[in-house]
């Protein structure tokens, strides 16, 4: 969730420069038109890209105050002061760089895994448990009676008795209507069952740690490719504009390399916190998450 607000924060800062940056090319256009330089069809283009910027900073406002309720339902209390990603972070692969390690300490740690095989156990053991209701009992009992024909509870009268006993006793059981039987082929069925949700857990925990650490690996070639896509807009948007000043480029070649640079610039920032949220479910999914996870996470953020 802090991710998410974190992202519907640069898309409004995003959206709200793309509206200012595409409101001074309106402006722009509308003195070119009105010298000469353009047709009138420019101008209209930049009119018709500018109230589709005021629409998308709507938006974006609205996503980011949903997201703040969202963050507020986690955290018990409403703020909007969330720090965003230092622009000196670098992401790195997991340690250990192995897939099978994870995968490893998934099937050893993973806690849904856990959760899976002591549900397992305790069928296994309740299957013992009814099936030994066929087995023969031994009792040992023992017994100590005393009784007075007139009531007391004084000793030494002649009437007096005193009895002590101590029997064992074997029960051997012989039919039960089915109980027994039917109690046994349930549990039996549940411990199946059990077996069957075990497996599926182990599988699930592969896939998941598999598929997070791919994802951390491939998160942080994105961002190294992303940051270079962002470079190399940037430099064909200040290219377009020169164009645009000199007269070999239109306008909506310009709005159009505005675009992709804010598309480019939330693209870039997108990826680095999938890298974040990759590396932490990575190390969920590992059983290897601890506070001192968040807390690094923590330093990242300015």
């Amino acid at each position: 969730a802090y991710f998410d607000a974190l992202g519907a924060q640069d898309d409004l800062r995003f959206a709200t420069a793309e509206k200012e940056a595409i409101g001074k090319q309106l402006e722009q256009s509308k003195k070119r038109f009105e010298v000469g330089l353009i047709a009138i069809t420019d101008v209209k283009e930049s009119q018709a890209s500018y109230d589709t910027s005021v629409a998308a900073e709507i938006d974006s406002q609205n996503v980011l105050a949903a997201q703040f309720e969202a963050l507020a339902v986690i955290l018990g209390e409403y703020t909007t002061n969330i720090q965003p990603l230092a622009e000196a972070f670098t992401p790195s692969l997991p340690e250990p760089a192995n897939m099978q390690d994870w995968s490893d300490s998934a099937l050893e740690n993973n806690l849904a895994l856990k959760t899976a095989q002591f549900s397992f156990q305790a069928a296994q053991k309740q299957v013992d448990a009814d099936y030994s209701e066929h087995y023969p009992t031994l009792d040992l009992v023992a017994s100590h009676q005393f009784s007075s024909p007139d009531g007391s509870i004084f000793r030494g009268f002649a009437s007096d008795t005193t009895s002590t006993s101590v029997t064992v006793q074997l029960n051997v059981p012989i039919y039960s209507g089915g109980t027994t039987s039917t109690k046994t082929r349930q549990s039996v069925a549940l411990k199946d069952r059990a077996r069957a949700l075990k497996e599926k857990a182990r599988r699930q925990t592969l896939q998941q740690t598999r598929d997070a650490y791919l994802g951390v690996t491939s998160t942080i070639a994105q961002v190294h490719a992303l940051k270079q896509a962002l470079i190399s807009t940037q430099a064909a948007q200040e290219a377009t504009q020169a164009g645009f000043e000199v007269g070999t480029r239109t306008a909506i070649d310009v709005l159009t390399t505005l675009r992709d640079v804010f598309r480019a610039e939330r693209d870039y920032a997108r990826s680095r916190y999938n890298y974040l949220i990759n590396t932490l479910q990575l190390k969920q999914a590992a059983g290897t998450l601890t506070m001192q996870d968040g807390a690094a996470i923590n330093n990242f953020l300015q």
